[in-house]
């Protein structure tokens, strides 16, 4: 499992990857969340995967291929829970 930061300070967890920390890239099958229940939407260059009306994952395509709009976690995530976390599996 995998945490990644997204563009609005959220962290999501990615359960059941594949991560090589040497890699300067890693690929995310659209695919694959699709099996899982997210919507995919595409438009103006920006694709979102949505789960109902919360955006779970948005990229920006650069020379026909989407990248991420967030980063790797290095280390440990600590957050602080009440009744919800900002944890969103996927």
């Amino acid at each position: 499992m995998i945490f990644i930061k997204m563009f609005d300070g959220m962290v999501k967890e990615l359960k059941d990857v594949r991560y090589v920390s040497q890699l300067n890239i890693n690929l995310i099958s659209v695919s694959v969340l699709k099996i899982l229940g997210l919507e995919l939407s595409i438009k103006d260059g920006v694709l979102k995967m949505t789960r109902g009306s919360m955006v779970v994952l948005k990229g920006v395509r650069r020379n026909n291929v989407f990248f991420l709009k967030g980063s790797t976690v290095i280390g440990q995530v600590t957050t602080s829970t009440n009744s919800y976390d900002n944890c969103t599996r996927l």
